[in-house]
């Protein structure tokens, strides 16, 4: 399943984000996610290997400021 605006994603530890907003950076696919019930953002990747699409937490903090930039406007 690929990320998409106003979808709800489960994600390995069961906590559900919404996705907020999507961007493109770098040739890469960026969402910015919102903790279901809180208020707690995250930035996420998609990434596609072997075919498999998953996404991981953008953890690079000058990469993550730089998309909390444009994600969340």
């Amino acid at each position: 399943m690929e990320l998409e605006k106003e979808t709800i994603i489960t994600l390995e530890n069961k906590e559900r984000y919404i996705i907020t907003n999507i961007t493109f950076y770098g040739g890469i696919k960026y969402a910015l996610a919102q903790k279901e019930g809180t208020k707690e953002k995250i930035v996420l990747a998609e990434i596609f290997e072997q075919g498999e699409l998953y996404v991981e937490n953008v953890n690079d903090p000058e990469l993550n400021n730089i998309l909390l930039r444009i994600l969340d406007f």
